[in-house]
């Protein structure tokens, strides 16, 4: 069932072929996914799949469902965890039906928010009208609270969207790389305008055995080149001492990691899923 939910999601157009992102601080490591161009279903019925770690699963689905019943039209917008034992979604039941939460900015993702490992309804529209208490009823700029587990360990995240009735608009997600960690709605980790300009200079290109080349268009200023795992650790480092460098990964354990190139000029990371 699982599988067949996978085979049949719609992926959508990410930031980065290959997905660029923020490292924060050595205690916080905020993966951050710019979705762009933004990813919209204005009508009618799409079924999406959100991979938060770009890691090729899918850990949740967000479904627009438009249909006509003896005249009524319903629109309905739902999200639902692909594999209910991995992951949850923030929500509350306050009349027996799941509906999932819409936080605003600045919100703490963790813990204590409470969690349910089932479908939650966003929005459900009637006729053009919003006759019940779901929380996603014609909102912009919310963001979910979400939760999944990634070899073991628990991580939390949000997603930003606008939504309504059987329409959204997905505009980013991030998510915590340490097992754990809260996470602030709309913390992008250090991104920022230092890295958008770094971004313009740094191009991550994938080699074949698991190894990536990296080409600097401009000269940094103490470069260094840092391999982490989503536990945290420090897999590897090294100076930045010419205008290409190689990180090699062939022979690590299969699984994520995040290359990244730090300077006096900024910051950017690479999302790296080793088989």
């Amino acid at each position: 069932m699982k599988k067949d939910l996978q085979k049949k999601l719609v992926r959508y157009s990410s930031a980065a072929g290959a997905v660029v992102a923020a490292v924060g601080s050595t205690n916080a490591q905020v993966i951050y996914t710019d979705v762009d161009p933004d990813f919209v279903n204005a009508s009618g019925t799409v079924q999406i799949g959100l991979d938060m770690d770009g890691d090729a699963t899918f850990e949740f689905a967000i479904s627009a469902t438009d249909t006509t019943v003896n005249g009524t039209q319903y629109g309905i917008l739902s999200v639902v965890p692909v594999d209910a034992t991995l992951s949850a979604i923030g929500g509350e039941a306050p009349s027996g039906y799941n509906y999932a939460l819409a936080l605003d900015l600045g919100m703490m993702v963790d813990a204590s928010v409470n969690w349910v490992a089932a479908a939650n309804t966003m929005s459900y529209e009637v006729d053009g009208a919003f006759p019940y208490g779901e929380n996603w009823n014609g909102v912009t700029d919310k963001y979910l609270a979400l939760r999944f587990t990634n070899s073991g360990n628990t991580h939390y995240g949000w997603a930003r969207l606008d939504g309504g009735g059987d329409s959204f608009t997905l505009k980013d997600h991030a998510f915590d790389a340490t097992p754990d960690a809260a996470i602030e709605t709309g913390d992008m980790g250090n991104v920022g305008v230092e890295d958008a300009n770094i971004e313009s200079m740094i191009h991550f290109v994938n080699q074949p055995n698991n190894s990536v080349k990296i080409v600097i268009n401009g000269e940094l200023s103490n470069g260094e080149i840092t391999v982490v795992s989503t536990s945290g650790a420090i897999i590897s480092t090294q100076q930045v001492n010419d205008n290409v460098a190689f990180v090699d990964m062939d022979g690590l354990a299969a699984g994520l990691y995040m290359i990244n190139v730090k300077s006096t000029e900024g910051s950017i990371t690479k999302k790296m899923f080793v088989k």
